[in-house]
């Protein structure tokens, strides 16, 4: 009766004590949405609260066999700290604190929203409290007091060390730091900490896989696009466009990437799709209905344009391609026709 009355017990502190740290830290459920709490309450498959099955599960077996007999008696309480430091690196942002450790860093939060790490981390704590009761005890001997401290330091740092190796951010020369735009449609700047020699060959093969990523043939909102890279995190995250080490300008309607050394403006003798459609706009009769004058303004902006075309294999998707398609801008202006039939002066523009 007493074991039963201490794991019910164990259960309920166990099962609600990580769920409502995580509400009254303002943590979101797994979806995104809603309160943590209720979610990491339940312990299904669609909810947060399965994610604590693993953890409970095995740190209720500890627990619950209590007492070890033998030699292996004293060591409960060190694997349960072990473990305990295991959620603590989970919790932690180890890529961000490697960072902080080997550049210049600035500031940055290094705890992320990681239920696995928080579940282990109660746990664990939570048990060292039901260990005494169930017959558990603490190390007597050196020996035993030596092996628990050394199992309970070794274990989290071999975690973090594995873990580190594994996170594809620390395979990944570049470190992104942000975006926005200008102030100006179509136009947008990227900012990236490059970890390899700014203009190097093997800066120019890795960066391959940034540019992709932001590749404006794939892009609805930005036509051009400016990649500053900086040789300093801290300056980097500044995103102070003066700064830059190196630029690669994108753009969108063809015209080439390109390549250039320091801080470099890719915008002002560059005139993107949007600017010549605004410019196109700004020139028609404005007498005529507003919906006229930009279907006008598209009409004049893709004349003379050769027709973009998307690579073997890709999925080409932007303003010029949707604005400059034959198809849907005659039916565009047949919807025009048909709304305004009664508009000599819209008619006529559009014919």
């Amino acid at each position: 009766m007493h074991r039963k009355f201490v794991f019910f017990l164990w259960a309920v502190v166990a099962w609600v004590t990580p769920a409502a740290i995580a509400g009254a830290l303002g943590w979101k459920g797994i979806w995104g949405s809603g309160s943590a709490f209720a979610d990491y309450l339940i312990p299904i498959p669609v909810a947060g609260g399965v994610l604590h099955l693993p953890s409970f599960i095995g740190v209720s077996l500890i627990l619950f066999t209590q007492p070890w007999t033998g030699r292996f008696g004293g060591h409960v309480r060190g694997l349960l700290l072990a473990c305990m430091l295991v959620g603590i690196a989970v919790l932690l942002d180890l890529d961000k604190l490697q960072l902080a450790a080997t550049t210049d860093m600035a500031g940055g939060r290094f705890w992320q929203q990681q239920p696995l790490g928080l579940f282990i981390v109660t746990d664990c704590v939570i048990a060292q409290l039901f260990v005494r009761m169930l017959g558990g005890r603490w190390p007597e001997g050196a020996t035993e007091w030596a092996t628990s401290l050394i199992m309970a330091l070794v274990t989290p740092v071999a975690y973090a060390v594995v873990s580190l190796k594994t996170d594809p951010r620390q395979q990944n020369p570049f470190v992104y730091v942000g975006e926005r735009g200008t102030g100006r449609r179509g136009d947008e700047t990227a900012f990236y900490y490059s970890k390899l020699p700014l203009g190097s060959e093997a800066f120019r093969q890795a960066a391959s896989a940034v540019l992709a990523r932001h590749d404006p043939r794939m892009n609805m909102n930005a036509e051009d696009i400016a990649i500053h890279f900086y040789d300093s995190l801290a300056s980097a995250q500044a995103q102070n466009s003066s700064g830059a080490k190196y630029t690669v300008c994108l753009y969108q309607d063809g015209t080439a990437t390109t390549w250039n050394p320091g801080s470099f403006d890719c915008f002002s003798n560059h005139e993107s799709f949007s600017e010549r459609r605004e410019k196109a706009f700004g020139m028609q009769n404005k007498a005529l209905p507003q919906d006229v004058r930009l279907w006008l303004a598209r009409r004049d902006a893709c004349a003379g344009r050769k027709p973009l075309t998307a690579p073997t294999g890709m999925h080409m998707d932007n303003q010029e391609v949707r604005s400059c398609d034959p198809a849907q801008t005659e039916r565009a202006r047949e919807e025009l026709l048909k709304r305004f039939e009664g508009d000599g002066n819209a008619l006529a523009a559009l014919r």
